[in-house]
């Protein structure tokens, strides 16, 4: 190797290492993670290394639980009520899931920015080193919050991550439990507790003037139905990407549910209840809603996640290209599991021609997909994306729930190309 090309990055097992992708976290007084963004356009292959893996937490993160000290209970309408420990629910038959794993928040900056007349700059995908995330508490008697303030407090994108989860299927441990006749949802609790913080419902919503609910200190928690409670692909994972979860990622034990967006998936599991109704949970009937406003009677909580296909080259902060023959590439995944199709616009959305999608046997993981575009004459070209999912279900140019979240638009990329 000469000088000139001198590998940049870290030493690892005695040998140099090309420089790795990194989160640039957020962190508490006393320097723990608390959110970080997942360097999206960045990664290779489907599986997010776990110190890229984004992070967020929507109450105070717990402090850690040793494996040994653990144990869980589940109760409520079931024949016998048990509690387990770490090491008795890993003697069950186990099941590995690969699935995407996105915050239900993720790109929500991006509904200003599509929407008619709001003419903001274009959110960045690019994490880089020197940024923070992260909001400031707010507290009683402080002066009245501006919305724009709020808007750039926290970056929205890059909440999202691929990955592979090991634990045993949520229906072994609620068969064994013996679910009663007249069951409606499956309550799991956290031991993460707190009081929202109203900044991030203005945050969601884009404005203040709307009464927040005030719900006090309470746990995290979420009650989901019995039916997709029993899917074979619910698992209560104990591993994340061939090793034991992180603390940060919900360690010693939580739930992981495909298809779904990230705030069902309950991490620091405490307890579990089988009801005969759907519970009145914050983050279930007051936050994490669609509907048509904040005052909407008839708000619904948000589940499934949308069909996405993301360009991540070429972008159009990445400068102009050369004309020539160029690879379109970027990475698809929806909540209906497999995408099956993937159509680029090079024109607006004039035209449409389909790329390559890789084949996978994991229908919850993203998928990579490649589009040859030969371009001949320079000029600005507008690139989109747009996936079909299994279900037939198209990614929409514009989708408006008033909270901002789950955010699937198509978002063009304005390249610039040049004379070669």
């Amino acid at each position: 190797m000469s000088e000139e090309m001198e590998l940049e990055g870290e030493w690892v097992m005695g040998w140099p290492d090309r420089k790795r992708a990194r989160v640039m976290p957020s962190k508490d007084s006393e320097g723990r993670t608390i959110f970080a963004r997942s360097p999206v356009l960045d990664l290779e292959g489907v599986l997010t290394p776990t110190d890229a893996y984004y992070v967020i937490a929507q109450l105070n993160m717990p402090d850690p639980v040793h494996p040994d000290d653990f144990s869980f209970s589940i109760g409520g309408m079931v024949d016998n009520p048990i509690e387990y420990t770490l090491e008795e629910i890993r003697k069950f038959p186990g099941r590995t899931v690969r699935a995407v794993t996105e915050c239900a928040g993720n790109d929500g900056e991006f509904w200003d920015y599509i929407e008619e007349g709001k003419n903001v700059p274009k959110p960045s995908l690019r994490v880089v080193q020197a940024e923070e995330g992260g909001w400031r508490q707010s507290g009683d008697g402080e002066e009245a919050l501006d919305i724009n303030n709020i808007l750039q407090s926290i970056p929205t994108t890059g909440l999202v991550s691929g990955g592979e989860w090991t634990g045993v299927p949520f229906r072994t441990v609620l068969e064994l439990a013996g679910i009663q006749e007249g069951a409606e949802s499956v309550a799991l609790y956290g031991w993460d507790e707190g009081k929202p913080d109203p900044v991030t419902q203005y945050l969601s919503v884009g404005r203040t003037d709307f009464d927040v609910v005030d719900p006090g200190i309470i746990n995290y928690a979420k009650a989901m139905p019995i039916e997709k409670a029993l899917h074979e692909d619910t698992i209560l994972a104990w591993a994340h990407n061939g090793e034991y979860l992180t603390h940060v990622h919900g360690a010693p034990l939580r739930l992981v549910v495909p298809g779904w967006a990230g705030n069902w998936w309950v991490k620091w599991i405490d307890k579990i209840e089988v009801l005969d109704h759907t519970p009145d949970f914050y983050y279930q009937t007051h936050y994490f809603v669609s509907g048509k406003s904040p005052e909407d009677p008839d708000k619904k909580a948000m589940k499934k996640l949308g069909v996405k296909a993301l360009i991540t080259s070429p972008r159009d902060d990445d400068g102009p290209i050369k004309c020539g023959t160029h690879a379109v590439t970027g990475r698809t995944w929806s909540g209906e599991g497999a995408v099956v199709r993937v159509e680029i616009s090079t024109d607006g959305g004039e035209s449409w021609n389909d790329a390559t999608i890789e084949e996978s046997n994991d229908r919850w993981l993203w998928r990579r997909f490649h589009y040859v575009w030969d371009v001949a004459e320079p000029g600005q070209y507008k690139i989109m994306a747009r996936g079909t999912d299994e279900k037939g279900r198209i990614q929409p140019t514009r989708d408006w729930n008033f909270q901002r979240k789950h955010f699937d638009g198509i978002v063009p990329e304005i390249i610039t190309v040049e004379k070669g």
